[in-house]
């Protein structure tokens, strides 16, 4: 599998997860016209808050990214299509308001190619075909370079609790409660629709962000404890969703045993 295919697929996870992932106890209540978020502690799906809140453009950031920092980990799916490619994956995330103990554990599945991913300490290791047999490739953060390491670096930055946080409450521009529900995770879920202004999403790489439009929406589907349930993105030409479960259960993420990882981080230069 080609590295330029590789990062754009990560691209446009990163661009989904921006929105979807991360938060920061650290910036809310920073604004003074926020409302003041319910307490929130989620123990796992399905719990819920005893307080409720009034989800509203200034706030709804804060409030969704407060309840995230508590339970901290969730499982996602995602589904999308990128340059006429399917991709499925699946993962498992922990969120910390210290950026280096963000971590993640990644499948895909783009096109009929298995994809693995570890992303833990700043790094990331890649197992998918053409790779020797057994092997990932390591990719520091620190070190890569090029278009396709900074594909890499939005998808570490799209957990990164401050950076995630900030890049919602400086693009969203409106947010309608559309009053529809769905039950998800064991909860009835309320749909919000967020637009963002694209332009305002830091850390995109140029490529993406040139086949971006101005604006895009976001349809939140949010429980009553304030954790997003679902995620669905349209305004790409091809619809991205993503789901959340298992809010606050543990999760557990390690590097790939040393002998088993090769150094990939020259390969993105450029």
């Amino acid at each position: 599998m080609r590295i330029r295919t590789l990062s754009t697929a990560v691209a446009a996870l990163g661009l989904v997860l921006v929105a979807g992932c991360g938060s920061s106890a650290d910036l809310v209540g920073d604004g003074s016209d926020s409302t003041q978020t319910s307490s929130t502690t989620s123990q796992g799906s399905g719990d819920v808050s005893e307080g409720t809140t009034t989800l509203t453009t200034a706030n709804f950031a804060e409030v969704v990214s407060g309840a995230q920092t508590d339970a901290r980990s969730t499982h996602m799916t995602m589904s999308m299509e990128v340059a006429g490619q399917s991709i499925e994956a699946q993962a498992d995330v922990t969120t910390d308001t210290d950026p280096t103990k963000s971590a993640m554990r990644m499948t895909m599945d783009m096109g009929g190619q298995d994809v693995e991913m570890v992303l833990v300490d700043g790094v990331v290791y890649t197992k998918a075909p053409g790779m020797p047999e057994g092997k990932w490739m390591k990719i520091d953060l620190a070190d890569a370079a090029g278009a396709a390491g900074g594909s890499f670096a939005q998808l570490r930055d799209s957990i990164d609790p401050a950076q995630s946080i900030k890049n919602l409450k400086d693009s969203l521009k409106d947010l309608k409660d559309t009053g529809e529900t769905e039950t998800l995770d064991g909860v009835e879920a309320r749909r919000f629709d967020a637009v963002v202004d694209t332009s305002k999403l830091a850390g995109l790489p140029a490529a993406a962000g040139a086949q971006i439009p101005d604006e895009i929406t976001y349809q939140y589907w949010v429980g009553p404890d304030n954790l997003p349930r679902k995620v669905v993105l349209e305004g790409l030409g091809t619809p991205m969703e993503l789901t959340f479960s298992k809010w606050g259960e543990d999760v557990a993420v390690e590097a790939p045993p040393a002998a088993d990882v090769v150094d990939g981080s020259s390969m993105l230069g450029g």
